[in-house]
């Protein structure tokens, strides 16, 4: 974008999947601006030698398949339906997710212990206080102590004691009791979770959906351009390039606790409450390497705090067009900044010779590391009320926060696309009414 001034009725930060949507919906009339030279964002694919690497699990799930016939029928991607395949690394031996409801993969000292853990008399609701609480009465001492404490506090990076249970939602489908009892016995009954079957490009890469997402708009994103100053009171924009952008509305899709720094003569009061949002950033390691892995599962939970990651994904099982013929690659994650760590990868490296997933049949290992700045957002006690403060005054100066981290919330991609459709509708018929 050339210096100068444009204007605009709707400015559009960030082209990852809650923008393109907001773009897609509004139709005309906008400027939609990315920071990087592809649209994605989080969602985004790094393409490096015929490789598709994801920034971790990143699948298309839905509640009732709209979005995903909306994606098929309207924007034309050709998406794979998959059953998922997962499982979790617990007391050295590969158990099928979900845990709770597979207890008899575990050995039978284990399967005892988680029993009558169960068994035992449940905290009221009233004492939910926080997911600490929760997770022991949902899922009794055994589970809380080698799954759900050490792999949360992986990824959140904080004690379980710090979260509350706003974040749940249908991503951690209440349990059932009498299930987890029977699993004990081997029975298990049905898929469970919103992603037991889930959706994926057939050409491989979710960035697949953005960039078909992208070439559906009237107007082309513009790359290549950051936001760094706003200006309430003209409604004004200044990009990297020193353009200006006088706007209308504008609507935000980058982490909200960035974008709140860059408003000028910021109210004292919401500067301290921003200052309270808390989050957890997301380092990845892609490993690639000629040789087939021997694991058939998508992706594996690893609570192990013994282990630094607490995730595995295999790209290639879940398309194979993610890897080149004869090689292969494994993404892990890591709660927090530990972005080229050696000791990190050294550890790493044991950890998956250990499980057997890294063997001597695997050869020519190369690493591709990236940091997720924002990658989880903390759902602490203080989350709630500093989010009113900060969208109430947003609102009241004609911006929307919206996606993952501009909502600042726990969501999918199905989450983001309705983001933006549900926004562009509630701004279109707010013009409309003020004609």
């Amino acid at each position: 974008m050339n210096q100068g001034s444009l204007q605009t009725r709707y400015l559009i930060i960030g082209a990852g999947l809650s923008g393109l949507s907001t773009a897609h919906n509004l139709g005309s009339d906008y400027v939609l601006i990315e920071k990087s030279d592809s649209p994605g964002g989080t969602s985004g694919t790094l393409n490096y030698k015929e490789f598709k690497l994801d920034n971790g699990i990143h699948v298309l799930y839905s509640n009732n398949n709209s979005v995903i016939d909306w994606l098929q029928d309207s924007i034309k991607i050709q998406l794979l339906e998959k059953k998922r395949k997962c499982s979790v690394w617990i007391n050295n031996s590969f158990v099928p997710f979900p845990v709770q409801y597979n207890l008899a993969g575990l050995p039978i000292g284990d399967r005892l212990s988680s029993f009558f853990s169960l068994v035992r008399p449940r905290i009221k609701k009233q004492m939910f206080e926080n997911f600490e609480k929760y997770s022991q009465a949902a899922y009794g001492d055994y589970l809380l102590d080698k799954f759900v404490r050490p792999y949360n506090e992986k990824l959140f990076g904080v004690p379980l004691s710090q979260l509350n249970t706003d974040w749940l939602g249908n991503y951690v489908p209440k349990p059932s009791r009498f299930k987890m009892l029977i699993s004990v016995l081997g029975i298990v009954s049905g898929d469970y979770g919103r992603n037991s079957i889930f959706y994926y490009p057939q050409d491989g890469g979710i960035s697949t959906v953005a960039s078909k997402l992208s070439s559906s708009l009237r107007i082309t994103p513009t790359y290549n351009s950051s936001l760094i100053r706003i200006n309430l009171e003209k409604r004004k924009a200044l990009l990297n390039d020193q353009t200006e952008i006088e706007y209308k509305y504008l609507i935000n899709t980058m982490p909200l606790d960035t974008f709140i720094t860059i408003i000028e003569n910021l109210p004292k009061e919401i500067a301290i409450v921003a200052k309270q949002l808390r989050k957890n950033s997301t380092t990845l390691l892609h490993i690639l390497g000629k040789g087939k892995i021997s694991r058939q599962e998508h992706w594996i939970y690893v609570p192990d705090s013994s282990i630094p990651f607490y995730r595995i994904t295999i790209p290639g099982n879940i398309n194979s067009a993610n890897c080149p013929t004869g090689l292969f690659s494994l993404t892990l994650e890591f709660g927090g900044d530990v972005f080229k760590n050696l000791a990190m990868l050294e550890n790493s490296l044991s950890a998956l010779t250990a499980m057997g997933i890294l063997h001597h049949d695997i050869k020519e290992l190369e690493f591709q590391w990236k940091l997720l700045n924002c990658g989880y957002v903390i759902y602490d006690e203080k989350r709630e009320s500093s989010l009113e403060k900060v969208f109430s005054f947003l609102r009241s100066n004609k911006i929307w926060s919206i996606g993952r981290y501009g909502a600042w919330e726990y969501s999918n991609m199905e989450d983001a696309i309705l983001h933006g459709k549900n926004i562009a509708s509630q701004i279109l018929n707010q013009a409309r009414t003020c004609l």
